[in-house]
């Protein structure tokens, strides 16, 4: 009977192994599609800076004149919506729900997904000319994405995006720019353009971001096929080279009339 009374609990021991095998396999299944995919602001290393002496006269004019020590932390703050508006519309053109917020907006039982950057300096680089605006540059966004959903946390990615990567980010078209512009001012914030050498590296660093993520999503089948097939501008038709055989032949020439014959400058009389 002992000995039964071991067979048996042998038995039982393998099975709830195999079952706790199969609760983790589960675990590890892809994620589920999140209901929003929310875009929190970015932090700043100290090093990177954003000048834009046009942006803070445009400002000033609106609100009054700005102090010397605020210039920067202003020109940050809409560097930074710059940025985050430009991932939640890429996210939006792919077919996902994305917004701006903060981790603490995300109730317990959203199911949410959150985004968020820090913004450092690339490799070995001078601190005066680390950052966006006239002879700066070599700015890189450490990127994380996690998992909200019940409560917890959970990262499901993380990822750089270098200066090189950003430059090579394609270019706002006019509806994407009025849509970042729409999402920066239903936040709230400053609606003021920043300068062109402002703005271009800052949307150059949301659009990489944002398309890491969607490229992300696509795997994980939160993207329909019909919707990325929308989002992906068509290219156009390339044009087939004719082989010389197939090539149509000249039109032939029409033949030469032949010459009229020449009438006699003097016919002779008749007999």
């Amino acid at each position: 009977m002992r000995i039964l009374s071991l067979c048996l609990c042998l038995t039982a021991l393998a099975l709830a192994g195999c079952a706790n095998n199969g609760l983790n396999l589960a675990g590890a299944s892809a994620p589920i599609k999140p209901k929003t995919i929310v875009v929190s602001d970015f932090s700043f290393q100290p090093e990177v800076a954003a000048v834009d002496r046009g942006y803070t006269a445009r400002l000033s004019r609106k609100i009054g004149e700005i102090p010397t020590y605020e210039r920067k932390q202003r020109t940050n703050e809409r560097v930074n919506d710059e940025i985050v508006a430009t991932i939640v519309v890429t996210l939006r053109q792919a077919g996902l729900d994305a917004q701006p917020g903060a981790a603490e907006s995300i109730a317990a039982g959203d199911a949410a997904v959150l985004v968020t950057g820090t913004l450092h300096a690339e490799g070995e680089r001078a601190r005066d000319t680390t950052g966006f605006g006239p002879n700066r540059g070599g700015v890189a966004a450490d990127m994380v994405v996690t998992n909200m959903a019940g409560g917890s946390r959970k990262e499901l990615l993380s990822f750089s995006v270098g200066a090189p990567a950003a430059r090579r980010a394609a270019a706002s078209n006019a509806a994407a720019s009025s849509a970042i512009a729409a999402v920066i001012a239903a936040t709230g914030s400053p609606t003021e353009k920043l300068s062109p050498d402002v703005e271009g590296p800052a949307r150059a660093i949301g659009r990489a971001a944002g398309e890491r993520i969607v490229a992300y999503a696509k795997e994980q089948g939160w993207i329909a096929e019909q919707v990325v097939a929308a989002a992906e501008p068509a290219k156009p038709a390339a044009h087939k080279r004719r082989s010389p055989a197939a090539a149509p032949k000249p039109a032939a020439k029409p033949a030469a009339k032949p010459a009229a014959e020449e009438t006699p400058a003097e016919e002779a009389a008749p007999e």
